[in-house]
C-alpha cells in the first residue's frame, strides 16, 4: 500500500464560525444544508429520496430522514406518521420522547438520535446519497486538501439538547471510510 503523504481528515464546522469568517487560502468549505446547491443539498435530512426504512419498523419507510424523526416523535400522546411521506419538515409542539419499534416506552433524546436519527442518516448516505460525491470528498481528503463541513446548525454532539448539526454525522461517516480505506 502506498504511504499517504498528506491526509487531511473531514472536519465538521459550526455554522456560527461560517458566519464570522470565511475560508482561508487552500481550505475548501462545503454546505450540505438544505440551502446548499444540488447535488449537495442531497446530504440534508429533510431531502425527499424515498424508500427509507424507519427504524424500528421494519416494514415502514419513509422520504426523509426529518420525516422519520419529525413522525416519530410523540407530541400530545401520538405520532405523526404522515410525516413519512414528502419532504421532512419540523412538528409543532413539544415531545414527549420518540416511538420506537412496539416499545410503549419512550426513548429520550440521545436514546431517539443513536437509535433512529443517526441510523437513518447513515442508511440514506450509504444506499441514497451519490456514491460518486462521496468519493470525490474522501478524494480529496488524500490529497491534503482541508474539508470543513457545515449546516446551519452550530451543535456536534449527540447528547446535547440541541439540534444536531447532520454536517458533523457526514464528517463522521467519511472519517469512517478513510480508516476503513486505510486498513483501520
Amino acid at each position: 500500500m502506498a504511504r499517504i503523504r498528506r491526509l487531511a481528515r473531514c472536519r465538521f464546522l459550526p455554522y456560527a464560525e461560517v458566519l464570522r469568517a470565511s475560508p482561508p487560502s487552500g481550505v475548501v468549505w462545503i454546505d450540505v444544508s438544505n440551502a446548499a446547491a444540488p447535488p449537495l443539498d442531497q446530504f440534508c435530512p429533510d431531502y425527499p429520496h424515498g424508500g427509507i426504512p424507519v427504524p424500528g419498523m421494519p416494514d415502514r419507510t419513509a422520504d426523509s430522514v426529518e420525516g422519520i424523526w419529525q413522525g416519530l416523535k410523540v407530541i400530545r400522546g401520538k405520532t405523526a406518521p404522515r410525516f413519512f411521506e414528502g419532504r421532512g419538515r419540523k412538528r409543532a409542539g413539544t415531545p414527549s420522547g420518540h416511538k420506537f419499534g412496539n416499545s410503549k416506552r419512550l426513548l429520550g433524546l440521545v436514546d431517539a438520535r443513536r437509535k433512529i436519527y443517526i441510523p437513518a442518516y447513515r442508511w440514506t448516505l450509504d444506499h441514497r446519497v451519490d456514491p460518486d460525491i462521496l468519493n470525490v470528498f474522501i478524494h480529496r481528503a488524500f490529497c491534503g486538501i482541508p474539508q470543513f463541513f457545515y449546516d446551519r446548525e452550530d451543535n456536534g454532539l449527540i447528547g446535547k439538547d440541541q439540534p444536531l448539526a447532520h454536517a458533523r454525522l457526514l464528517v463522521d461517516h467519511l472519517n469512517q471510510r478513510i480508516d476503513e480505506w486505510l486498513g483501520g
